[in-house]
């Protein structure tokens, strides 16, 4: 193993405490089993059945892989980058709400500063008080209905902007 042929004398710059010594040790374990080789490395491509790399196989592969994704299709439509980037990020979950702030050592309290309950990106725009009473009126507005979760909300939106 790794371990065995190679002498550990390691020296770090910092104090491996806390969530980095729990990373070091996560390494060490996943390390500790693999055997090295004197024999060359190898690489086949699994497109052919020589398992040689060709484009032509990359290109039929390609366009053999099923439907893009209707999230890629937002960079195609007709609305202001910022309108796309805010889509993208709401279609990822990672519009900075306190639950994800949070994620990111955020020192605050996680509730919602309309209601008091914890502020996630599904509360925000679905369960809130303030967001169930917007949806009622959009509904009685444009007779569009309410979304069931985050993502139908993406769906809806991109439909209605492709059109």
């Amino acid at each position: 193993t790794v371990f065995q042929t190679i002498p550990l004398n390691i020296q770090f710059r910092r104090a491996l405490v806390g969530e980095r010594w729990n990373a070091w040790l996560h390494l060490v374990r996943r390390l500790i089993d693999v055997q090295l080789s004197d024999q060359p490395n190898w690489m086949q491509c699994t497109l052919t059945k020589n398992g040689v790399f060709t484009v032509k196989s990359f290109y039929m592969d390609l366009i053999n892989s099923g439907p893009i994704p209707r999230s890629l299709h937002i960079w195609k439509i007709k609305v202001p980058l910022r309108i796309k980037i805010f889509m993208w990020f709401f279609h990822k979950q990672v519009i900075l709400t306190k639950d994800n702030l949070i994620k990111r050592r955020w020192v605050g309290s996680s509730c919602c500063c309309f209601c008091d309950h914890d502020e996630t990106i599904q509360h925000l725009f679905l369960e809130c008080p303030l967001a169930k009473l917007l949806w009622r009126t959009i509904h009685i507005a444009f007779n569009i209905n309410t979304p069931v979760d985050i993502g139908s909300l993406f769906g809806t939106w991109l439909a209605g902007v492709e059109h």
